[in-house]
């Protein structure tokens, strides 16, 4: 909005164009400017920050504008291709994948393939990517800091016929199947790698190496279906996302050979080498929480390396890319003999005082002997009547006063043998000998 001041000036600039204009179709009048006070001062602080606002308004009333049309020409380009899409699925038989029903008819021949093939596509339609949450959890990051590579391993369900032999090698028995790790790639270095052997693979059995999202049908091949690409060890070539459409980019591998994946989380790109040798084509968009997947239509074995020893790849040794540290950060168990602060012994310390508390035992010191011994009258008594004892009795055993054994129990402090002596003074029996105490027997002499 122009200011108070300038409505006056402008109004005079107006009328001195004005009468330049009417001076100029007019040449008898003669003009002059005198007539007219072009004297006129503009306050130039004024007339340049209206200058600049206008200036402004339409660079905003620019972008606006080109953004507008942007977001209308896309939307145009989505609705054709989808329209398209489906013309062409009316018209021409042309799936989802941009093939043909002649040539999917082609490229499966038999009922069985078909009917697979159905199955995937309903399976994708029923999980979508996003419908299961494979992000890295809270307790999973904690096991790959105290396990470190050890962490991932392969799972294999129970609708596959396949066999874990360890952590990282499986056993396919027969049939279509296809097994997944525990754990997705992660996100926090730019580059990952892992390798994987062929131990066992017959000629005619088809088994493909890759990176799938999860969940994967567990019968079809890796790259066969959405979000999930594959190479194939058989000719070399690698699909993404369909089973029709491969590109050949590789070698055909036999046993002893080994499949490396690099993986760019960044970026989504996946690059393949073969016995340390890296190839030149790539994989984009694989932007996805992935995990690796290996499939095959028939019997044979592999085992893979995620970064627990070394690669045939040098690169991947010297840049560190594999999943995780050999070594996690897990504590060492307790040392063997620690006897403090350990919740194991000082509950059995708690025990072993209730159990003995509960217990009577007679207040004896530990270090004392004590000898049981019987009624001596009875052995005094048949003494005295022709040397008879009563059928049964056993005469105890007989120490010497200066026997050693009879002198050690003296000493004990706790032993008493007086009564014994006592007794031998009384019945006046014949000494023992010295080197050991005799025993009558038990059976009685005969009359």
């Amino acid at each position: 909005m122009p200011g108070p001041r300038l409505a006056p000036r402008l109004a005079l600039g107006a009328a001195h164009m004005a009468s330049l204009a009417l001076a100029a179709r007019s040449p008898n009048i003669p003009y002059r400017s005198s007539n007219i006070d072009t004297n006129i001062k503009f306050n130039d602080g004024d007339e340049g920050d209206e200058g600049g606002l206008v200036v402004l308004l339409i660079i905003v009333v620019a972008i606006c504008g080109a953004l507008v049309g942007l977001g209308l020409l896309f939307l145009l380009i989505y609705v054709c291709t989808g329209l398209a899409r489906r013309v062409r699925w009316w018209a021409f038989g042309v799936d989802e994948d941009g093939v043909s029903e002649r040539t999917r008819s082609r490229l499966l021949p038999d009922e069985d393939s078909r009917q697979s093939y159905e199955l995937a596509r309903a399976f994708e339609r029923q999980y979508p990517y996003g419908s299961v949450d494979t992000q890295l959890t809270s307790e999973q990051q904690t096991q790959i800091r105290e396990k470190g590579v050890d962490a991932w391993e392969f799972v294999v369900n129970l609708d596959v016929n396949a066999m874990l032999q360890s952590k990282t090698e499986v056993l396919f028995m027969g049939g279509e199947n296809c097994v997944q790790t525990n754990l997705p790639l992660p996100k926090a270095s730019s580059v990952y790698y892992f390798e994987v052997k062929l131990v066992e693979k017959p000629a005619d059995v088809n088994m493909w190496i890759g990176l799938a999202t999860k969940p994967y049908p567990a019968w079809r091949m890796t790259g066969w279906n959405k979000y999930s690409a594959g190479y194939c060890v058989n000719n070399g070539s690698v699909h993404q996302n369909s089973p029709f459409k491969g590109a050949h980019i590789g070698e055909q591998l036999f046993v002893g050979d080994i499949l490396g994946i690099g993986y760019q989380p960044r970026s989504g790109i996946v690059w393949f080498t073969r016995n340390g040798r890296r190839y030149k084509a790539i994989v984009s968009g694989m932007l996805y929480d992935l995990f690796p997947t290996i499939s095959a239509d028939g019997p044979c074995s592999f085992s893979a390396n995620f970064g627990q020893r070394g690669f045939v790849f040098i690169e991947a040794n010297v840049k560190r890319w594999g999943f995780g540290p050999i070594e996690g950060s897990m504590a060492p168990p307790p040392v063997y003999g620690a006897d403090q602060n350990t919740i194991l012994l000082e509950t059995a310390a708690l025990s072993s005082e209730d159990e003995n508390g509960d217990e009577d035992q007679p207040d004896v010191p530990a270090d004392s002997i004590t000898i049981d011994i019987p009624d001596m009258s009875a052995l005094a008594d048949t003494r005295q009547g022709h040397g008879r004892r009563p059928t049964g009795s056993r005469r105890p055993p007989f120490y010497q006063k200066d026997d050693p054994i009879a002198a050690q129990l003296l000493e004990a402090g706790e032993t008493s043998l007086e009564p014994v002596l006592n007794i031998r003074k009384q019945s006046d029996l014949p000494s023992l000998p010295r080197s050991s105490s005799t025993e009558t027997s038990a059976e009685p002499e005969s009359l």
